[in-house]
């Protein structure tokens, strides 16, 4: 058995007491590939841990959608509309100079309706050109009035007609119109052939109660007979609905008609034959007839006794007049 020398035995303790000191590590020993290959692992991870984590993802270049060329349109030629000439007649109401709707007249009273007009026509308006009644209510105004002076065209007139309010009341409208020298008739508004107008209120001034005026008209023939005829004006508030009629002769006190009475005395000329209306209303004018023989006393003096009463068969309000005449 070999034994350990002194110097060998204290080599090995200072060893064995180096090993519990304390801090006092002894790295071991690496040969050179070991180190080798040791840093170039460590190498590889520090580049792995350089690189980010996410990846970038590089977009694919994208493939433009084919679409099929847009034609070219050619210019398209919008109509323009073709101006309508001014015709040669042509007006246009300006105002009413005179007698607005709604006036008020009483019954039969005159007036004189003016209409203020401008020619918007290409032609002048000649004193040739007449005013004239279209349709509606005449009210007794003339078929026509002749222009007082001429008209150039932009220029303006007033016309004017005479009238006279209705017998009756109510609410009357007359239509106009201008006509040219060849008979042409035109008027106003767009198209130049809408008439223009006059409206008024016929009113009652009578009397609330039952009036009457007569007065001797004509005479003339009726079935081979004689026949006296006398107007009749309603002067009341009130319409008359039957009459009694009586006439004698004073020259020989000869009844030479009734008294009879009747329901339907009311002619509406003074030539017509009875039977007539039924009822005359206020403001209204009739003609009552009756037979005086197939030989009157031509150049007698006669006297008419009538008597209107407001109902049939004489009944309600009744107003008596008498009338003397020459028979014809």
């Amino acid at each position: 058995m070999r034994r350990l020398t002194a110097p060998a035995v204290l080599t090995a303790g200072m060893l064995l007491t180096a090993c519990n000191l304390p801090g006092l590590s002894i790295e071991p020993t690496e040969d050179k590939p070991a180190i080798a290959i040791r840093q170039t692992v460590e190498a590889q991870l520090t580049q792995a841990a350089a690189l980010p984590t996410t990846m970038p993802v590089t977009a694919a270049p994208l493939t433009p959608t084919l679409h099929p060329p847009t034609p070219t349109l050619p210019p398209t030629n919008t109509p323009t509309s073709t101006p309508v000439p001014t015709p040669c007649n042509k007006a246009e109401f300006v105002t009413d100079v005179s007698v607005p709707d709604g006036s008020d007249f009483p019954v039969f009273d005159t007036f004189t309706k003016t209409w203020r007009l401008r020619n918007v026509g290409t032609c002048t308006w000649t004193t040739s050109y007449r005013v004239v009644f279209d349709h509606g209510d005449q009210m007794l105004a003339p078929d026509s009035v002749a222009l007082g002076s001429s008209v150039p065209p932009g220029s303006t007139i007033d016309v004017s007609v005479p009238m006279e309010a209705p017998g009756t009341p109510g609410t009357y409208q007359g239509y106009w119109k201008l006509r040219d020298a060849g008979g042409v008739l035109f008027g106003v508004g767009a198209s130049g052939n809408v008439a223009f107008w006059v409206e008024i209120d016929s009113i009652s001034s009578l009397p609330p109660g039952p009036d009457f005026d007569v007065a001797f008209q004509n005479a003339h023939t009726c079935s081979g007979l004689q026949y006296a005829t006398f107007w009749v004006g309603n002067d009341g508030g009130t319409s008359f609905e039957s009459a009694q009629i009586e006439i004698r002769d004073l020259d020989t006190s000869v009844a030479l008609y009734g008294p009879l009475h009747s329901n339907t005395p009311f002619l509406g000329t003074a030539n017509e034959c009875p039977p007539g209306a039924t009822s005359m209303g206020p403001g209204s004018v009739y003609f009552i007839a009756v037979t005086i023989g197939a030989s009157p006393p031509h150049g007698h003096d006669a006297r008419l006794t009538l008597k209107l009463c407001t109902s049939d068969n004489l009944g309600g309000d009744c107003v008596t007049k008498t009338l003397e005449f020459v028979v014809p």
